[in-house]
């Protein structure tokens, strides 16, 4: 200083205690945005999980539809349908007719 006292200076200890209050709040830090992640990722995998439930609702009642349709291509008769509907086919010996 101008007067040549020297400035006193701060202990040690209070020098050690500043820097431990900044590692505790780094650390602190460190942990919210660790537990921000975690959560953002549940709540992420969660909105997955209903958007594959719905997916898979979806898909068994495709799936139920397709059987059925599987049974009706199984049947003689409805084939057989199919045929005189569509493709105008008749029996030997029966008489076709056009509506």
């Amino acid at each position: 200083m101008e007067n040549g006292t020297k400035r006193p200076r701060r202990p040690v200890k209070a020098k050690a205690n500043g820097m431990w209050k900044k590692v505790r709040y780094a650390i602190v830090i460190l942990f919210a945005l660790v537990l921000v992640q975690q959560v953002y990722t549940i709540y992420s995998l969660h909105q997955e999980k209903q958007q594959l439930e719905q997916q898979l609702q979806e898909l068994k009642k495709e799936n139920e539809s397709l059987s059925e349709q599987r049974k009706l291509l199984e049947d003689d008769k409805h084939i057989e349908g199919v045929a005189r509907e569509e493709l105008g086919l008749v029996k030997p010996g029966e008489v076709p007719y056009v509506r």
